[in-house]
């Protein structure tokens, strides 16, 4: 009999944990950059870092923003020949090498989540592939033709200016 009303007490405890009201929750953005612009006719920017988790890969202008309607799925930066270059984030190295000529010396990084990074027409790689990298850690130095950087989230390439 004890066991009836014990079952029956713990019941009615239990049941005031459920609920068909929603609970409430608070998404806090966090992987945000805020761009200014030189002018607004002026397709120049600068970015000033707003998280914590991801860093810039060159100190340089950015010259061309990351546009899909015009074919150009990255950033293209105004960088001096031999400037660093600096994982945006931790990762492992998949690609360091040049067998595609048009984009210069290349590395690919794989991030946590889905995330790559690629670094492009460098002049020299530090990195070579399987290394695990840590975020800031330099890898290259630009080569003469304009840094070309891009993030992809699994295949699809993604604005790298939501993250930096």
């Amino acid at each position: 009999m004890h066991t009836k009303y014990l079952i029956l007490f713990l019941s009615l405890i239990l049941s005031g944990c459920l609920t068909n009201e929603p609970g409430q929750v608070t998404v806090v953005e966090k992987s945000f950059n805020n761009v200014l612009n030189d002018n607004q006719n002026n397709s120049k920017a600068k970015v000033v870092s707003g998280s914590k988790n991801w860093s810039l890969p060159v100190a340089a202008e950015i010259l061309k923003k990351f546009s899909i309607e015009n074919n150009h799925p990255g950033l293209t930066y105004n960088s001096a020949l031999g400037q660093d270059v600096r994982a945006v984030r931790n990762g492992e190295v998949v690609y360091s090498g040049d067998k595609m000529a048009s984009y210069g010396k290349m590395i690919i990084i794989k991030h946590a989540y889905g995330f790559y990074s690629i670094y492009n027409q460098n002049q020299e790689l530090y990195v070579s592939e399987g290394d695990s990298i840590e975020k800031g850690q330099v890898i290259a130095i630009t080569g003469n033709k304009p840094f070309y950087f891009e993030m992809k989230k699994y295949e699809e390439p993604i604005n790298p200016l939501k993250y930096l």
